[in-house]
């Protein structure tokens, strides 16, 4: 199974203008990703099409073989060790050179495509701020905020209900 990720990379391109132009110097661009516990997968991007594949490549540039620490470690921190890649390491650290130099809002585009616990899931491993003690009138006025989209949501879920039936 195949996912087109021309959209997607379209969506990175507006908010980070250069990033299609420094990756498609790489083209054609075949990688293997593998995440322990998760099957290995693939990305092959070229001047046609930009796919993600649910199975290996056959005949990739580079692979990154992470756990799943260095996978987090690695959105976190935008690093991944150099002994996690194998094959054309050149293109691999060009590509990955480009994806940690994009200043988009990932929380945002993941919450987009992928809807809102995927959202949250990738807040709570992304959060490097330690938890500071908020002053009471700080807590009352995020509880408001909170009440208040909570509210929003319920009105939203309520009309969708009524729309569709």
């Amino acid at each position: 199974m195949r996912i087109a990720l021309d959209k997607f990379l379209k969506e990175i391109e507006s908010l980070s203008p250069g990033f299609l132009i420094k990756i498609k110097n790489l083209y054609p661009l075949d990688f293997n990703i593998e995440i322990d516990a998760l099957s290995k997968f693939s990305i092959s991007l070229n001047n046609d099409s930009q796919d993600f594949n649910f199975i290996e490549h056959p005949n990739p540039n580079f692979s990154l073989q992470l756990n799943i620490f260095t996978a987090l470690n690695a959105l976190k921190n935008k690093q991944i060790p150099t002994k996690s890649i194998s094959g054309d390491v050149e293109s691999a650290v060009i590509l990955l050179a480009a994806l940690a130099n994009i200043d988009i809002d990932l929380e945002l585009l993941v919450y987009k495509y992928f809807g809102d616990i995927p959202a949250l899931m990738l807040r709570k491993i992304m959060s490097n701020q330690p938890h500071q003690e908020e002053s009471p009138l700080q807590q009352s006025e995020v509880n408001r905020i909170l009440r208040s989209f909570r509210d929003i949501s319920i009105r939203l879920d309520r009309l969708e209900h009524v729309l569709i039936n």
